[in-house]
């Protein structure tokens, strides 16, 4: 009995104890700033302090400038221990909020923070100085810095010394069977990886700097005792290959130095991996290496200090420089950007014969690709999406009346590379049914297909008669299918061929086109040569390209005195 009043009276004061305590509010911190060009900057590993009458916290934000706790409800003192410093100017906060219901979101920014100038009244001039001197940086340093192609894509790489050693992020390399660097738009030369270091992400390339007059080698910081490449606040800057861009420069803020990494709110995109990372003095204080997407616009980036590669660098120096790669030039894109008007002809053309440039040869599948024929089949993919939209949504279909028809491209585009003038060739390993799974599906009408890949595509080679043409980018691109519905399963991975080449590539005057395509079992290669309604169809391609090529000469030759 007395053991029955003793556990009712604790579920008692248990009950009491949980009625008492009130409802916690999940608290969510978001600390950003707006720059003078109204780019928004997270504020990464920020402390913010929340204070009430009955309890105390400290938040620190995480990558993207956000925290979050759970607190009892309340009125609180929301501050900053230390300032944040962006562009010249402290920000520091210190607001009341109320905190009820269960969730509450608290922003930190430029309109409910006191600002303070950390500069002198003549900082507009400082800031002018500052911007001279990423012009003349820029200027001095951009050939320094080179894009790093392999079969997977492209990143970037930096000259460390004019015997042409390079360094890169190793997932840039990867296992790439091809490598080669491209200077300019008119030099790219096959690159050797001499050394890599996973763990570290660092990889040593070398070339031919033969090939290559004007590349010149990056100046590397080199640490003292005690001392940091880079201090918190301090504006760094790089140069890379974003995209499809060559060399541009981009400029961010420190926010956080550890042992073997740089934070800053640098944007990096793909193709910008492996670029040298330049404190204000033009030195290189790291490779940079991956970069985090904020809610609303660029978030923060990570470099690798430029001591974790020097190691690597100062082990293998000697024997890299023994024989030098080959240094002939390779096979790059045309100076020419696709016309827009060549696009605007494909739209307009009643009929498109899309037949001719898919095929197939044993285990894989053949897509050709042309800049017309992608354009085309691009806008007949929205144009169908919006009419399933009006099936779906008819009460509104007057409205959607006024969308139109296929959009024509736009001038800019040429400008930012969108259509490149190259001839491609996908290939893409077929999927078959596997004997285990086709027995059983013949004692089971409900039993779906399952599917595997049949090969792994390796590599792929072009003729035009009897010469193989080269390409100009030799893509080897991992793909993972996994689909699971009443008729077929399938959960495989494989590699498909992407391959580039130039537009005269395929042309009636090779007499005949075929590819041979390597799969990974080995053996001897699958052929397909290409019908003369194919290479038809590629070469009229690019008539537009070719008129257009045939301009810019000629202007270029009324040009000359």
């Amino acid at each position: 009995m007395q053991r029955y009043l003793s556990v009712l009276l604790l579920g008692l004061l248990s009950a009491y104890a949980a009625l008492a305590q009130p409802n916690l509010v999940r608290v969510r911190i978001r600390v950003i700033l707006v720059d003078q060009d109204l780019n928004q900057k997270p504020v990464p590993f920020f402390v913010v302090s929340l204070k009430s009458a009955a309890k105390a916290a400290e938040l620190k934000t995480g990558l993207e400038g956000t925290a979050e706790s759970q607190l009892p409800p309340g009125r609180y003192t929301v501050s900053s221990p230390k300032p944040a410093e962006l562009g010249g100017k402290r920000f520091s906060w210190n607001i009341q909020v109320s905190l009820s219901g269960g969730e509450q979101s608290i922003d930190l920014t430029n309109d409910n923070a006191k600002v303070e100038e950390t500069a002198a009244p003549a900082s507009s001039a400082k800031a002018a100085t500052a911007t001279n001197d990423l012009t003349e940086h820029f200027k001095r340093l951009k050939n320094t810095v080179v894009t790093v192609r392999s079969e997977s894509g492209h990143g970037t790489g930096f000259f460390v010394d004019a015997k042409g050693l390079i360094l890169t992020n190793q997932h840039v390399v990867g296992n790439s069977q091809y490598l080669a660097v491209q200077f300019d738009r008119t030099h790219k030369v096959a690159a050797k990886l001499i050394a890599a270091d996973p763990q570290k992400d660092v990889a040593l390339l070398s070339v031919n700097m033969a090939a290559l007059p004007n590349a010149s080698p990056a100046p590397l910081y080199r640490a003292g005792a005690g001392r940091t490449p880079v201090q918190e606040g301090e504006r760094v800057f790089t140069i890379g290959s974003p995209l499809s861009l060559d060399k541009i420069i981009t400029t961010g803020i420190v926010s956080k130095v550890e042992p073997h990494t740089i934070m800053s709110d640098i944007n990096i995109n793909p193709g910008n991996s492996g670029g040298p990372l330049f404190n204000a003095a033009g030195q290189v204080i790291g490779l940079t290496t991956f970069g985090t997407r904020g809610e609303s616009g660029p978030g923060v980036s990570g470099t690798v200090r430029i001591e974790e590669a020097l190691a690597l660098l100062d082990q293998n120096r000697a024997r890299a420089t023994a024989t030098p790669p080959p240094g002939a030039l390779l096979p790059v894109e045309p100076l020419t950007p696709y016309p827009i008007e060549g696009l605007k002809e494909a739209l307009r053309a009643e009929k498109y014969d899309a037949r001719p440039y898919y095929l197939a040869a044993g285990d894989f599948n053949i897509a050709l690709s042309t800049p017309p024929l992608d354009y085309r089949e691009q806008e007949e993919r929205r144009l169908q999406a919006e009419r399933e939209h009006k099936k779906r949504n008819k009460k509104q279909e007057s409205a959607d009346d006024s969308s139109g028809g296929a959009e024509e491209p736009k001038e800019w585009e040429g400008e930012a590379g969108a259509h490149p003038a190259i001839f491609a060739i996908y290939v893409m390993p077929r999927a078959k049914e596997g004997l285990g799974s086709a027995f059983g599906r013949s004692f089971s009408l409900n039993s779906a297909a399952k599917l595997k890949f049949k090969t792994d595509f390796q590599a792929m080679k072009l003729f035009c008669g009897n010469k193989e043409v080269l390409p100009i980018h030799p893509g080897r691109i991992p793909v993972t299918i996994s689909v699971q519905n009443r008729l077929v399963k399938m959960d495989d991975s494989t590699y498909k061929g992407v391959y580039l080449y130039s537009p005269d590539a395929v042309n009636p005057d090779c007499g005949q086109v075929k590819l041979e395509i390597f799969s990974s079992k080995g053996g001897e290669p699958t052929v397909k040569t290409f019908d003369d309604k194919t290479v038809q169809h590629v070469w009229a391609d690019f008539d537009a390209f070719r008129r257009a090529q045939a301009a810019v000469a000629q202007s270029a030759s009324a040009a000359k005195p």
